[in-house]
């Protein structure tokens, strides 16, 4: 009995301390792994716990009772269950160890995935983007607080609602869902540039958008996540800078456009400079015109020396659109001195010389040369005439007038210095340089030059007795004589004091002396007159040579002043 009586006790001992031992075990463990009970699990280990406990308490009471015969069964069993009791024990120090190391790791990770999710929420709703996810029919799911700050609506808002809904402009939300609708389609990421207002702002803002499909782990449904960002000021900046580029743009243009009328106008005062007669003048005035307008048409229209008509001298362009000849009245620019301006928006005087119909601009300006009104510069366009246009015109006309007065400037210094002052005849240089050129042009042609050199007789006597005054008189009358006598191609010239040379291309022999000998009896039978005082008469002695091939002009000047000497010597025998 009393082994059996010990089996008992210890039995009940072993299996109390069991009980016991299993909570204490597993609390340690828990505050050793730092792991926590959740809380949807607390009734569970709080029951386990009070029955494990009751338990525990049962068998260590159990120890204290009386004792009272057991059967054999009843102590087997109670071996049995102080065993397994022990061994659970034993057993369940490293699973429960194990099992709570699962848990707190478990614990962990969701921490950190709920860390994680905080940092990605705070992220896409503090971002300075608009964040958003859409269901495969383009409804929202989800929006960031920077949508709901930028458009005004609150965190519920837009759920369940299409961009076409919910925009201040339908179109735009339309053409927002086509992009997502792409997206789905190709299953690719989509990065494009969407317009789409916002509330309270007129002008359209530019959003950079990316748009991605992605799938629904929980449901596996299709979804397209995006991200826009607004970037209303670059594409404004970028726009600023485009307009700036074209107002440089035109800028360089309107320069280089300047630059080719600078150029243009340079040359055309350049060339001026260079005619030889009023036609150049105006020739080169007209292909000016003609670069600096190559969209107009127009001419110039010169007074005639007669004063009584305007005629057209010169033309540029396709369109003739003034009289050839009209009278001064007929142009109001030259009635008034100053430009007349003809357009649909300047409602000027018509001028008379205009064809009918009259349309388009027409503009009249006055050309002044000289100290005088010459003509007009009329110019037809199209289009309005600009102010700037109207200018170039006024600098044409004057420079037209700077042209004209300098190639009279030049006429006359031209004509002082090739021609004697008194008689009008060409000087003796001049009749030496053009007699080369026509001697040469004669040994080319096979032709011959005539020289005739003559001396009026007993001049210095004649100077003596009338005096120079009157001397100079006949000189002139004898300049008069030669000039009305000579073809119009002969070459007259005032050698020196009273000596003349007459230089005749294609000429021969016989005939050259037929003209010298009418010449002499013309000198012999001319009335000289000072006022009413009659001079007395002169005669001339002559001197002639022929020109042959390879001769010079020296030699045909001095054969023919040997020759007029010679004349001369067998009068004074």
């Amino acid at each position: 009995m009393e082994i059996i009586y010990w089996n008992f006790i210890i039995a009940h001992g072993i299996t109390a301390f069991s009980y016991f031992g299993i909570p204490i075990v597993i609390a340690v463990l828990f505050n050793k792994t730092k792991t926590t009970i959740p809380d949807q699990f607390w009734l569970a280990f709080f029951l386990s716990g009070g029955f494990i406990l009751s338990c525990g308490f049962h068998h260590l009471l159990a120890i204290f009772e009386p004792h009272s015969a057991v059967s054999l069964l009843h102590l087997g069993v109670l071996d049995i269950m102080a065993f397994i009791s022990l061994s659970a024990l034993v057993c369940l120090i490293p699973t429960a160890y194990q099992i709570l190391e699962v848990i707190a790791k478990s614990q962990e990770d969701t921490r950190e995935l709920q860390r994680s999710q905080q940092m990605q929420r705070l992220f896409l709703d503090q971002g300075p983007f608009g964040a958003y996810i859409k269901d495969e029919q383009s409804k929202v799911l989800y929006y960031n607080q920077e949508l709901q700050s930028r458009f005004s609506v609150d965190s519920q808002e837009w759920l369940g609602k299409t961009d076409s809904e919910f925009l201040p402009d339908p179109e735009e939300g339309w053409q927002i869902i086509k992009n997502d609708q792409v997206v789905l389609k190709t299953q690719r990421p989509l990065k494009l540039i969407e317009e789409v207002k916002v509330p309270g702002k007129n002008e359209p803002c530019y959003w950079l958008s990316f748009k991605f499909p992605f799938s629904d782990g929980a449901t596996g449904d299709h979804r397209i996540g995006g991200i826009s960002i607004d970037i209303t000021e670059s594409i404004e900046a970028q726009q600023s800078l485009t307009e700036l580029n074209r107002q440089l743009e035109e800028k360089a243009l309107k320069l280089e456009a300047k630059k080719r009328e600078l150029i243009y106008l340079s040359d055309m005062a350049e060339m001026l400079y260079s005619c030889e007669s009023e036609n150049e003048v105006y020739q080169v005035v007209a292909f000016t015109c003609s670069k600096l307008f190559p969209n107009m048409s127009g001419c110039i229209c010169i007074i005639a020396n007669s004063k009584n008509y305007v005629q057209i001298n010169s033309i540029w362009g396709d369109e003739r659109t003034s009289k050839e000849i009209f009278s001064l009245s007929e142009c109001w620019a030259l009635r008034r001195g100053k430009l007349n301006l003809l357009s649909p928006r300047h409602s000027g005087i018509m001028c008379s010389h205009l064809k009918q119909p009259v349309s388009g601009t027409h503009l009249c300006f006055p050309l002044f040369g000289q100290g005088e009104v010459v003509g007009i510069l009329h110019i037809y366009a199209l289009e309005e005439i600009s102010l700037e246009d109207q200018q170039i015109t006024e600098i044409i006309a004057r420079t037209l007038g700077f042209g004209l007065n300098n190639l009279s400037v030049k006429q006359r210094l031209t004509h002082e210095n090739l021609r004697d002052g008194m008689t009008q005849l060409f000087n003796r240089s001049y009749m030496e340089t053009v007699t080369d050129q026509r001697l040469a042009e004669a040994e080319r042609l096979g032709q011959s030059l005539g020289i005739v050199f003559f001396d009026i007789d007993n001049f210095k006597s004649y100077n003596l007795r009338y005096g120079h005054l009157t001397a100079n008189i006949v000189l002139m009358e004898v300049a008069k004589l030669l000039l009305n006598s000579i073809r119009s191609f002969d070459i007259p010239c005032r050698w020196g004091g009273d000596e003349f040379v007459i230089v005749m291309p294609n000429i021969t022999l016989s005939t050259l002396i037929e003209r010298v000998e009418q010449l002499k009896d013309a000198l012999s039978q001319m009335e000289l007159k000072n006022g009413d005082q009659i001079l007395e008469s002169i005669t001339a002695s002559f001197g002639i040579a022929i020109s042959e091939p390879g001769m010079k002009l020296h030699d045909l000047l001095n054969i023919a002043n040997q020759a007029m000497l010679e004349a001369k010597r067998t009068k004074n025998k």
